[in-house]
């Protein structure tokens, strides 16, 4: 039997679909920030074998759509943070360590997408 304030945080997790809830936010960031490496790809890349008058300016877009995803789901987190049932120095601990977290995976998904991850190329 697990100690009660255990048993607590296991009921949250599991039992009121928490762990399903970050797992869903933690793809949706990934993805918001997959879409915008890809604008930034396009915009730093130039028009390449796109076929768009104004590829640069479909580059900006895509970016905007991503950031505007990005600060959509940060949105969402914070506020399902908020409306939990604890002490409000949790609540205010939880909202700035998910928004580091947030911020690194941000950083992290955008620095691979722009091949500084020492990734393997083909040739290797």
């Amino acid at each position: 039997m697990l100690p009660a304030p255990l048993r607590r945080i296991a009921v949250q997790l599991f039992d009121n679909g928490v762990l399903r809830l970050i797992f869903e936010n933690t793809r949706n960031m990934a993805v918001s920030t997959l879409i915008t490496a890809a604008g930034l790809d396009v915009v730093r890349a130039g028009p390449g074998d796109l076929d768009l008058l104004h590829p640069t300016l479909a580059g900006y877009a895509v970016v905007a759509i991503g950031v505007a995803l990005l600060l959509l789901n940060l949105m969402d987190g914070l506020w399902r943070l908020s409306r939990m049932k604890s002490h409000l120095i949790l609540q205010v601990l939880l909202c700035c360590a998910y928004a580091f977290i947030f911020w690194r995976v941000v950083y992290l998904v955008l620095y691979f997408k722009a091949g500084g991850g020492g990734g393997m190329t083909a040739g290797q």
